[in-house]
């Protein structure tokens, strides 16, 4: 596996460095990191501003010591490190995941985000509409533990064919390091399901009539996984008041990932999330692994 960890120093949080790190550490996974700068000068222009040319220089050299460091505890020597030039950090990441041997890109948060939380910033997005390869989104904070490894992998799952193959690329992944598997369906409630002269029995029917289908979607999960391999699989119905209770109802820990699928759009292959897979990354305190449809080739 080889994964592309999208860092320039300046106003990137180190994030993305350190998932990256722990991504080595628990899979194996090759790292390159990529700096995506503006060109020193536009083609066709004779004279090159010395002084921006300098800059750029500089900016870059900060983010391959920073790379280093960060990676201190592990290979720093194995480490590679590659500056692209391109006046979209956006377009310069897609172009290099577009190469056949990359598998897997790496981002941050951005820096706007809560401490523990994940934000989608104008790159991240830009990318989750474009990328040809899965995206591994960092939250804000992560990191610090030089010897931290993934544990837990949470797949959502809701027996579709995007959460399918976000299911097989999770059993991909778990299988490299032996790790624990947990597919959760999840169920966000309303602050307001039914006017109080329905009162409860309706919402309690519904609750129920949800926990029957999720355990027909579980046995067809457990099966899925044990076909590929997995059989250590935990199933949860994760219920909550809107999102971010659902969320919260998974007991995560600091060594866990969730795994979520997203569809693609167009003749281009646009990712596209949908209004599930968003509010989920809105709400998630750990790590998150978006599959896009049809980007899943690693070997299981």
């Amino acid at each position: 596996m080889k994964a592309v960890v999208a860092y320039r120093g300046g106003d990137d949080t180190p994030e993305a460095l350190e998932l990256g790190a722990t991504l080595r550490r628990t899979t194996g996974a090759e790292l390159v990191v990529v700096a995506v700068l503006p060109p020193a000068s536009e083609p066709g222009t004779e004279r090159i501003d010395l002084e921006y040319r300098q800059w750029l220089d500089s900016v870059a050299d900060e983010a391959r010591r920073n790379a280093v460091d960060a990676l201190s505890h592990d290979d720093p020597e194995g480490l590679e490190f590659r500056r692209i030039a391109s006046h979209s950090v956006a377009d310069g990441l897609v172009r290099v995941a577009g190469e056949s041997d990359v598998d897997l890109l790496v981002l941050g948060s951005a820096r706007a985000a809560t401490e523990g939380s994940l934000l989608v910033g104008s790159v991240s997005s830009r990318l989750l509409h474009s990328s040809p390869v899965p995206i591994l989104l960092a939250p804000q904070g992560y990191g610090g533990d030089p010897l931290a490894t993934f544990g837990s992998l949470t797949c959502a799952y809701a027996g579709t064919d995007r959460s399918r193959e976000a299911l097989a690329a999770a059993c991909a992944l778990v299988k490299r390091y032996d790790g624990h598997l947990r597919v959760a369906t999840f169920v966000p409630r309303a602050n307001t399901m039914y006017p109080p002269e329905v009162g409860l029995d309706a919402e309690d029917m519904v609750a129920a009539q949800w926990a029957e289908q999720a355990v027909e979607l579980h046995e067809d999960a457990e099966e899925f996984c044990k076909n590929r391999g997995v059989t250590d699989v935990e199933t949860v119905v994760a219920r909550g008041r809107g999102w971010e209770g659902a969320l919260t109802a998974i007991p995560w820990t600091a060594d866990d990932v969730l795994v979520l699928g997203s569809s693609r759009l167009g003749p281009l292959a646009r990712v596209f999330l949908g209004s599930t897979a968003t509010k989920i990354l809105r709400h998630t305190p750990v790590p998150t692994l978006v599959v896009p449809s049809g980007s899943y080739t690693w070997t299981d």
